[in-house]
């Protein structure tokens, strides 16, 4: 876990960042799993970004359904939000219209035939697009996004193609179980975090949640998440700068995630 020397990130920091990853690592469940060789570069680009860039800085969570992608995108944007503007969306709304494309499917048999994770159902082009127009707005201005209507077992998931408002902010935050599907794609983001789960506390929390928000709990919707994870997902995830185990207790993964945010705010007002 070594890292150069650099004027934005002091000697002293550096210690401190140390300091707090030696401690996690002890923990009896760590929080973090690895950290790729980018890691610091990573960090130094973020600190020179709070203290100069007038840009979004965009930040990235992947990890298979029901890992906890989305609880782990509320704490890092709370932390965030502690010291910055932050806005957060998930890239599930950039699923296409199923509810127009399957016009002749019988409801009784979508949810047995369709497989929800092939990237093949995910709008890639139109999620760049509004990527890199984010890049490109002022602070303050908004820009509209397709938003999903999940489906439920009464009936198919639906697309509002600008139905969700994304302020422009100086971080956005931004998880999806194909997140870092596309080189091109990962090219956009400027941090990236991989939820790592295994495999029974996944589906208990995928169970959970799509009992709890009526989407449906088909064997056939379960197994294409199984499919999906060994195919599509664990691949990618070496792209990741950070790997987050997401079975440590949830005020650890809290503290965690707020000690570095902290941190990294010390480190640019000391370089600003």
């Amino acid at each position: 876990m070594g890292c150069p020397m650099n004027s934005s990130l002091t000697t002293e920091i550096l210690q401190e960042l140390r300091r707090i990853l030696a401690m996690d690592s002890k923990a009896p469940v760590p929080v973090v799993k690895t950290v790729s060789l980018e890691f610091w570069e990573h960090l130094k680009q973020w600190v020179h970004h709070i203290s100069e860039t007038p840009e979004p800085f965009t930040i990235a969570l992947a990890g298979g359904s029901g890992s906890g992608k989305s609880m782990v995108r509320e704490v890092l944007v709370d932390a965030l939000a502690q010291v910055a503007n932050v806005s957060a969306f998930t890239q599930d709304n950039y699923y296409r219209d199923f509810e127009k494309d399957f016009p002749h499917l019988p409801l009784e048999m979508f949810y047995h035939q369709i497989n929800f994770d092939d990237p093949a159902h995910i709008q890639f082009n139109q999620l760049m697009e509004d990527l890199k127009i984010l890049k490109t707005l002022r602070y303050g201005q908004t820009l509209h996004i397709p938003k999903l209507i999940y489906g439920t077992p009464e009936s198919k998931p639906t697309s509002l193609p600008k139905g969700l408002a994304v302020p422009v902010t100086p971080f956005i935050v931004t998880e999806g179980i194909h997140a870092f599907h596309l080189p091109e794609l990962r090219s956009l983001y400027d941090f990236k975090i991989f939820v790592d789960v295994d495999e029974s506390s996944r589906r208990a929390r995928w169970l959970a949640r799509n009992q709890r928000e009526n989407r449906g709990t088909t064997d056939n919707m379960w197994q294409t998440t199984v499919d999906c994870l060994q195919t599509h997902i664990l691949p990618n995830r070496v792209h990741s700068d950070m790997v987050i185990n997401n079975v440590a207790p949830i005020e650890q993964v809290k503290d965690f995630i707020h000690q570095v945010i902290q941190l990294l705010y010390k480190a640019a007002e000391r370089a600003a």
